[in-house]
């Protein structure tokens, strides 16, 4: 209908459009005035008026009231007897309350060679329950409740959060309570904790994007800072429960902590009950240490940490920031939002749109609360554009340091920042954290508002000389993490470079008594014995790759695992396993050539994190056959007795095998057949390093060597996995190219 009635009023308007105008027009001209008229009146270029005027687009002239200024909900602010600093701010619209707190410590006071400390006491605060209640109980109550408490620790500050419906928040505020003062620390989950620590340890090398934060903080701050240190195998072995309760009593007192709490409340039955489930904490003399320093000067540094098995490198630049209550800090953040943060900024229209040199690029704000930030650039590019895009991000560095920026990048800078501000009031949870952060940081309150006035006020003078004032590319720390011989150019064109080592270190071995003449000669004779029940010296050195067949389970986490294998291995240490999993309908094959790994699936290759083939390397190295030819001509692997040991029923002689490539090895001998039947060790498991035990029995002679064709693994006193063999081949026809990639 409406499409009917618009055609009939064009038609009428038409009509009369070439009526008022026949006597001025010959036909022709009326029917071609008539219908470009219509034409224009269609496309909105002419108005039917009986005076030609310009005409005016839709919004012209229209008046715009200024925007409301958010007005946003100001939190009570209640200090307790005890010293608790309480925030109270009501939201009834759910019937939910929620708990925030804030504990004045951190990661930067623990011990340098406990790092990790702090982590785990924060962690093992919730896990490890009270000394009334497990943490499996407490897990089961809050569960039953559809609530939850959860606590952590991290760089420069402790945190418990609390989160109820308003019929349970009495039993969700006395768990919470009892966890803050009286953790129980159980042993059992410190060791989980633990092992989980391990893991992560174990597989921090995986993440090119992880290997590059962590190094560039170490270049910025110095390895040793508290503010750059990792955790290790060895800083994680050396904690202990009582580290974990003296760390806990250090920091955790009422005068030491702050309170948040939104929901569906009334703030004084709020406050009465916080008073009385605090009312026992006790406030103590605070110790606190100063807060760690950091370099007052940058310094240029270029750095590389080469990984063969990627072909994009991951890259961070920068230095030493500012602080957030820098009075310059609105035309730095200004400055910022030109240079690198968003799709419009500068360094994501030059180095990704217009050279096409990157995927990703940007920059921060560069600012910290209580000591200043890190400033730095992050980009992600292909190999072989490496140091061509560290040179187009340096350049536009420079380009912000001496040319003004353009009125249009100003407005666009400042106008983006205060549209992405009202995120800062868009809940009634984020203006309650921001109080706590300010209280917690001793910021004003209205900082954020400050903020958002300064930016206002910042011109392009301004920006111009914050960016010559506070941006030094000259002295910008660099670090590029990938393969280095596809880079375009040398790294060193940029400034001499460090090669950066990532390998992990190791967990320490445990002392081992220091060997005397008589230990050492005893171990020497009872290898001899061993050398001679394995076949002799000479059949041993002959000896130049394995190929065997057989069957094996593994546990896995869903379950054990079954697999028909063969396994190849070229001495000293290529080794290729290929697995048929008949359960699964599947085979996959891994593969070390001596200095990489991978794995082949159905899917397709895939290269193997450096630790794995760490581990397979050294799996290689722990071979019986290899591992005794070693014994009987190598002079970097020393020897010594240890006793005697029961393994199984048999009274076996312990040597403790030692070399510069192998951790740490101990081989009980069977006394009546010398045959090794166990090996023990520290391996690699999925979780990080595991004490192994290999039990190994069902010896054969193949061409006049004695192999076991049976063994079980344990690791941490389970069992792990079990191999049987069918067949073991010597110095058989190996096509080199089952190692090739």
């Amino acid at each position: 209908m409406r499409k009917i009635a618009f055609h009939i009023f064009l038609y009428s308007l038409t009509f009369a459009l070439a009526a008022s105008a026949s006597n001025q027009m010959t036909p022709h001209q009326q029917s071609a005035g008539v219908l470009a008229d219509a034409r224009n009146l269609l496309d909105g270029e002419i108005s039917v008026s009986e005076e030609a005027a310009p005409r005016k687009k839709p919004h012209e002239g229209l008046v715009y009231p200024p925007l409301n200024q958010p007005q946003p909900p100001v939190p009570q602010r209640i200090e307790l007897d005890n010293g608790i600093v309480v925030y109270l701010l009501e939201e009834h619209e759910f019937p939910i309350i929620e708990i925030s707190v804030w504990i004045r410590t951190g990661s930067i006071y623990e011990p340098a060679d406990k790092v990790g400390l702090a982590e785990i006491t924060g962690a093992v605060m919730r896990t490890g329950g009270t000394t009334s209640k497990t943490g499996d109980e407490l897990d089961e109550i809050l569960e039953s409740l559809a609530a939850s408490v959860e606590t952590g620790i991290g760089g420069d500050s402790g945190s418990a959060s609390m989160s109820v419906l308003k019929e349970d928040l009495d039993t969700g505020l006395s768990i919470l309570a009892d966890i803050l003062m009286n953790p129980a620390f159980r042993e059992d989950k410190i060791e989980l904790e633990k092992v989980q620590h391990r893991s992560a340890i174990s597989r921090r090398n995986d993440n090119p994007t992880g290997i590059t934060a962590r190094e560039f903080r170490k270049l910025i701050y110095g390895a040793d800072s508290p503010y750059a240190r990792t955790t290790e195998y060895d800083t994680i072995n050396n904690i202990t429960r009582d580290d974990l309760v003296a760390f806990y009593q250090k920091y955790f007192h009422p005068n030491n902590v702050i309170i948040g709490v939104l929901g569906d409340f009334s703030s004084e039955v709020m406050l009465a009950k916080i008073q009385d489930t605090f009312k026992e904490w006790e406030p103590a003399e605070m110790g606190i240490p100063a807060i760690p320093e950091i370099p007052a000067t940058s310094v240029k540094r270029v750095a590389l940490v080469n990984k063969d098995d990627v072909n994009q490198t991951n890259i961070r630049m920068g230095h030493i920031g500012w602080l957030r209550k820098n009075e310059d800090y609105p035309a730095l953040v200004v400055m910022s939002q030109i240079l690198g943060i968003g799709f419009s900024s500068r360094l994501m229209n030059t180095i990704r749109v217009e050279k096409g040199l990157a995927y990703s690029v940007g920059n921060n704000y560069g600012a910290g609360y209580d000591v200043p930030g890190v400033f730095y650039i992050v980009c992600g590019t292909k190999s072989e554009s490496t140091v061509t895009a560290i040179e187009a991000i340096l350049a536009e560095v420079e380009k912000m340091r001496i040319e003004e920026v353009t009125g249009e990048e100003l407005k666009q800078a400042i106008d983006g920042f205060m549209n992405s501000s009202v995120f800062d009031y868009d809940s009634k949870a984020e203006i309650l954290s921001r109080a706590l952060r300010y209280e917690y940081y001793e910021y004003p309150q209205d900082f954020v508002e400050q903020l958002m006035a300064g930016i206002r006020a910042v011109t392009k003078a301004d920006v111009k000389r914050v960016a010559s004032e506070y941006l030094h590319p000259d002295k910008f720390a660099l670090i590029a993490v990938g393969k280095s011989i596809d880079f375009d150019k040398p790294l060193n064109s940029l400034g001499d470079v460090t090669e950066v080592d990532i390998a992990i270190p190791p967990p320490s071995p445990e002392p081992v008594p220091e060997a005397g003449e008589e230990e050492i000669s005893m171990a020497k004779a009872i290898l001899n014995e061993v050398f001679e029940a394995y076949g002799g010296h000479e059949k041993l050195n002959s000896v130049r790759n394995l190929v065997a067949n057989g069957r094996f389970s593994m546990k896995t986490p869903g379950g054990m695992m079954q697999a028909e294998i063969k396994r190849y291995h070229v001495l000293p240490d290529k080794i290729r396993l290929d697995m048929s999993f008949p359960s699964m309908g599947m085979q996959a094959s891994q593969i070390f050539d001596g200095k990489s790994a991978w794995m082949v699936t159905p899917h397709g290759v895939q290269s193997l994190p450096e630790s794995q083939a760490e581990e397979i390397k050294k799996v290689a190295l722990r071979d019986t056959i290899y591992l005794l030819t070693r014994l009987s001509s190598s002079d970097d692997v020393s020897v010594q007795y240890l006793g005697t040991e029961d393994v199984n029923g048999k009274l076996a002689d312990t040597l403790q095998i030692t070399s510069s490539d192998v951790d740490a090895l101990k081989l009980f001998i069977d006394q009546e057949t010398k045959y090794i039947i166990k090996k023990s060790y520290q391996g690699m498991g999925q979780a990080g390093p595991v004490e192994t035990e290999e039990f190994i029995d069902d010896y054969r002679d193949v061409s006049g060597v004695k192999f076991g064709f049976h063994s079980v693994v344990y690791q941490n006193g389970e069992e792990f996995a079990e191999g049987t063999l069918d067949e073991i081949i010597i110095n058989a026809e190996v096509d080199e190219s089952l190692f090739e990639k």
